[in-house]
């Protein structure tokens, strides 16, 4: 193992507990979506209300938080703080099950979608400091593939529980605490987790105020890599919310068979995605530099398009085949954009960095879900959701691909200091 990764197995070990760690995070925001029908019938809830608890509750905290965060996660230990953050995930999602009413259910939702974002974030620095830039896409690729894998585990395990507990009142309650058993043993292992010798670092700033001064210099990269990847990723965000109802009402599916068929594409289309993205972003940072990554991002966004009209396919084959290449093209855009950002932006400003990217995908991921909603009810209510999530899905997938664009000229050719 020390031939292949470079370093101890101790270390390979410690870097598998944190990839769990970072899984974990996806695992816990993504255990509402099999049992959200279920939750939506037992305590009457509306469409544009689910809506609320799947985005807005999810992204709209990071959006304050990102920036203090991703601050705090440069001066202080990561590894203590991902302790931390798995703490407040697993009572988060307690708190889900034990909920007496939708405004808990709202904090509760919220306090997960936090921890989502800090522990993505602190996971992403702290796998980067074991490896070199041109090994980080294949780096975060394996972070993201686990990631990706416990997310159709969440719809998987969700969608059976769901099934053995039955549609009662408090059906989605067990299922919900049975979901959220194997994150207390995530936080078990997390601490295990030592802090490693931090690399490719100059000497800090000392304040916020200093630190962002500093990132500042980075800015018209930092646009297309904040902006771009979030508007083409809020089809895909607004995809995750509503493709398991697409399924149980255009083609009266079961819990447990829309779980089964969510967590396959999930599972299948995750891997996929991230070993291609991972594969490519090393390929391109070898070959050509950053600028040549964010050209793949242009034709990546593009190819996002034709996938978006799953929500109006006329079977289950066609739904699932393009919901899976849609899934597949947005995770290889999120492993692209986080090893690029881990390239271009020096160690020290990494935390911040995924700070202020975080605070604006959380602005703009938040309103998908409920922006297909509203759409759904201008055209036709439920029965219309699958059109309104395609006009969602092909309009932010060409407005990401301008922004890619528009910001290609800004990157480097080959990798190296800012002037």
């Amino acid at each position: 193992m020390r031939g292949l990764l470079g370093f101890s197995a101790g270390r390979v070990f410690q870097l598998v507990v944190i990839i769990i760690a970072g899984a974990a995070a996806n695992y816990a925001a993504s255990a509402v979506g099999p049992l959200q029908e279920t939750m939506r019938i037992a305590l009457a809830l509306t469409d544009n209300q689910m809506a609320m608890l799947q985005g807005p509750a999810l992204y709209l905290p990071p959006i304050a938080a990102a920036i203090p965060l991703g601050f705090i996660i440069d001066r202080f230990s990561r590894a203590r703080l991902l302790v931390i953050f798995t703490a407040l995930e697993v009572l988060g999602s307690v708190l889900t099950a034990l909920a007496p009413s939708f405004f808990v259910l709202l904090a509760a939702r919220a306090l997960v979608g936090l921890m989502l974002c800090a522990i993505a974030m602190n996971a992403s620095a702290l796998v980067a400091e074991f490896v070199a830039p041109n090994q980080r896409g294949r780096t975060i690729m394996i972070l993201g593939v686990a990631q990706i894998a416990a997310m159709s585990a969440a719809f998987a395990l969700g969608g059976n529980l769901v099934a053995h507990f039955g549609s009662g009142p408090d059906g989605w309650r067990w299922a919900m605490l049975g979901l959220a058993a194997p994150l207390s043993v995530v936080f078990v292992l997390t601490f295990l987790v030592r802090e490693p010798l931090r690399i490719d670092i100059t000497p800090r700033k000392s304040s916020l105020r200093s630190a962002s001064s500093e990132l500042w210099r980075y800015r018209a990269m930092m646009l297309p890599l904040s902006v771009g990847p979030v508007v083409v990723g809020m089809g895909y965000m607004a995809s995750l919310v509503w493709a398991a109802p697409i399924l149980a009402r255009n083609f009266n599916l079961p819990p447990d068979r829309v779980g089964a068929i969510m967590g396959l594409v999930l599972l299948v289309s995750g891997v996929l995605g991230a070993l291609l993205g991972g594969v490519l972003s090393d390929l391109c940072q070898r070959t050509g530099g950053p600028r040549r990554t964010i050209s793949l991002m242009i034709g990546l966004a593009l190819l996002q398009v034709p996938a978006g009209f799953f929500g109006v396919m006329p079977s289950v084959l066609l739904v699932s085949v393009l919901l899976a290449m849609l899934c597949t093209i947005s995770y290889m855009k999120g492993v692209i954009c986080a090893a690029l950002s881990t390239v271009v932006i020096p160690n020290e400003l990494r935390g911040l960095c995924f700070g202020v990217q975080n605070a604006i995908g959380s602005a703009l991921v938040s309103v998908s879900p409920v922006l297909v909603s509203l759409l759904a009810g201008r055209i036709g209510g439920p029965a219309s959701i699958g059109g309104s999530l395609t006009v969602v899905c092909v309009g932010t997938s060409l407005l990401g691909a301008t922004t890619f664009a528009f910001g290609r000229g800004y990157f480097p050719q080959r990798t190296g200091p800012v002037h």
